[in-house]
């Protein structure tokens, strides 16, 4: 039975085949990480968190950032 290859524990075969990443390892399962780490990962993408920025490097004001989806009426 295949295992994940960052904690050991045991995952099914169709979990594994599903969700190793492109170098063939499984970099996470439920048992370490949450899913969407686990994708980004796998991915090989950074899974810190980063503030957002303007073009020119300042940091964005959190009250200007639209979290309906869509653009900000001013």
């Amino acid at each position: 039975m295949p295992s994940c290859d960052a904690c050991g524990a045991h995952v099914s075969r169709r979990y594994y085949r599903v969700r190793k990443g492109r170098d063939g390892d499984l970099h996470g399962c439920p048992s370490c990480a949450d899913p969407a780490t686990i994708e980004r990962q796998a991915a090989g993408l950074d899974t810190r968190y980063r503030q957002r920025k303007t073009p020119d490097g300042e940091d964005i004001p959190r009250d200007a950032v639209a979290t309906d989806g869509g653009q900000r009426d001013d």
